[in-house]
């Protein structure tokens, strides 16, 4: 046990610092990071977690915690393959994420493959691409959306690019003034679709969703990104 405990931890270490160092050390890296020490550590202290009361105590709050992000994990990607679009929406809003370079992320990336997917079968769809620039950003999110999509084969005349949202809550608040009341579909991660689904609601617009893939490496970080952001988006409803 103290092996698999000691492997576990080795391997959420690992993870999220190699996303820190590419990425930025954000939230969701820091809390992967936090995770696979907490195991090391226990690994470490086996023994002692049995019979000292104070460690005891650790080890039963840390499993309850891993628990938690786990059903937590598992619920919001459940959820987030469970597609409801119609494929004859008037408007594909694409939230924007991380850029590598000038290029999307392997996340955004997921998304706007998805979204090639849907503009080809709906092709009447105007689609807007959400995203400013953020910290350590080259260019904004928006553009570098722009570009990917039309290097794919989509007329740039189908896109709307809104470069100033810097959350998820900022995406479909601006995107919100250029859809009005027409029929609307977003294209996220899996991961990200039930957060998403409540800033749309949150900011009147009421979408159908389809749920991109997530790298199984991304996952861990990505998800405990998202259950932290879950946690602050309380906020909007106070």
């Amino acid at each position: 046990m103290r092996i698999i405990l000691f492997i576990i931890g080795l391997a959420l270490s690992a993870d999220g610092l190699y996303y820190g160092a590419t990425t930025g050390l954000g939230m969701g890296e820091a809390l992967v990071v936090g995770m696979g020490v907490t195991f090391i550590l226990w690994s470490v202290f086996y023994d002692a977690a049995k019979t000292n009361g104070f460690l005891k105590f650790l080890k039963r709050l840390f499993i309850f915690c891993m628990a938690v992000f786990v059903a937590y994990s598992c619920a919001v990607c459940a959820i987030g393959h469970m597609d409801n679009s119609t494929y004859d929406e008037t408007y594909l809003i694409v939230p924007g994420a991380g850029l590598s370079g000038t290029g999307p992320s392997r996340v955004l990336e997921q998304r706007l493959q998805k979204a090639v997917e849907y503009l080809n079968r709906n092709t009447s769809a105007t689609v807007i691409v959400s995203g400013g620039q953020g910290i350590g950003e080259e260019m904004a999110e928006g553009d570098a959306m722009r570009n990917y999509l039309v290097q794919q084969g989509i007329d740039s005349n189908r896109i709307i690019v809104e470069d100033d949202a810097e959350s998820t809550y900022e995406n479909f608040r601006y995107s919100s003034a250029l859809v009005g009341g027409a029929n609307t579909v977003f294209i996220t991660n899996d991961f990200h679709v039930v957060r998403s689904m409540q800033m749309a609601i949150l900011n009147g617009v009421h979408a159908n969703h389809i749920g991109a893939p997530t790298p199984i490496t991304l996952l861990p970080v990505s998800c405990a990104r998202e259950l932290a952001a879950e946690v602050a988006t309380v906020r909007y409803y106070i």
